[in-house]
């Protein structure tokens, strides 16, 4: 019988996956596969493990929980040039990039759907010596995520990250930043930008207009520094997938770009990669085209 490590967090998102420990043993070993569980005590715990040099004995590597979790999990798996695929069980509190591999929120369904061991490979981000499976970000609302406490994120969800973002909006000022990239060289004064792979990220599905997670593209979406009384207009245009043509921003698909700060002003200086903290500027962002092979429902 073939060997799948399971990594989980108990106090990941709701907490409910801890519950559905059994089933998953029993899913799996209907289809062949026996699941070797391993429990977290904390979140570096995710990469320790790839590292070991056991893991090469499995067959594949499920992880429960979000994408911070899943992110961990990928930077060691690509430092160690370890090809096993990837499975993700979407129990934490952002699950950007199991949705948009289609990978059903509720847990059964993730469960039974990954147990049946399809695969497929997707692009990977690389900025600054890191991977991200999902986005690099900075600017206004970038590190909401690293200054939600547990407690607030297990019992309010993706809500409490955008109560954190309301409290903090009369706090940020605009970042002045020089982006080159084969598509043109752009200067301008930002409230946000997002560097993404596939559709969507931080809950918003439609970012992207064609984008795919294998592809070989990332996405680029920037906010142009507005009078803080137009975002209630312009935020809905990124929920429905209407930014795009909105002059206030800017977007284009590249597979490099590098992103420098301008300004002696060193306020809102926090990057964001998969909701943890990210490197220091300049960034130097690229694409590593189908790197990664991934479970997948289908």
């Amino acid at each position: 019988m073939e060997k799948i490590q399971l990594i989980y967090n108990p106090y990941s998102g709701t907490r409910k996956f801890r519950y559905l420990l059994d089933y998953t043993i029993k899913t799996f070993r209907k289809q062949g596969y026996e699941i070797h569980p391993y429990r977290t005590s904390t979140p570096e715990d995710f990469g320790k493990f790839i590292m070991r040099k056991d893991c090469q004995d499995y067959q594949g590597v499920i992880i429960a929980g979000g994408d911070g979790s899943v992110n961990l999990a990928v930077n060691a798996l690509l430092q160690e040039k370890r090809d096993i695929p990837l499975g993700i069980i979407p129990a934490g509190t952002a699950n950007d990039f199991a949705t948009y591999l289609g990978i059903p929120l509720d847990l059964r369904k993730a469960i039974s759907s990954l147990s049946l061991m399809r695969t497929r490979r997707v692009d990977v981000g690389s900025v600054n010596r890191c991977y991200f499976i999902n986005v690099c970000s900075g600017g206004l609302l970038t590190n909401i995520s690293q200054k939600v406490g547990l407690e607030w994120k297990n019992s309010l969800g993706k809500i409490a990250y955008y109560l954190k973002g309301m409290q903090e909006l009369p706090n940020f000022r605009s970042m002045k930043l020089r982006i080159t990239s084969p598509q043109g060289n752009i200067t301008e004064d930002f409230y946000f930008f997002l560097v993404f792979n596939g559709g969507g990220a931080g809950g918003f599905t439609k970012l992207g207009g064609p984008a795919a997670v294998d592809d070989g593209k990332l996405d680029f979406v920037g906010l142009k520094a507005v009078n803080l009384t137009q975002l209630p207009i312009i935020f809905p245009k990124f929920i429905l997938g209407e930014h795009i043509k909105d002059k206030r921003v800017i977007y284009f698909q590249t597979s490099n770009l590098s992103i420098e700060r301008l300004e002696e002003d060193n306020s809102n200086p926090d990057t964001d990669v998969d909701g943890e903290k990210g490197p220091d500027y300049p960034l130097h962002i690229s694409v590593l085209p189908r790197r990664l092979k991934v479970i997948t429902p289908s």
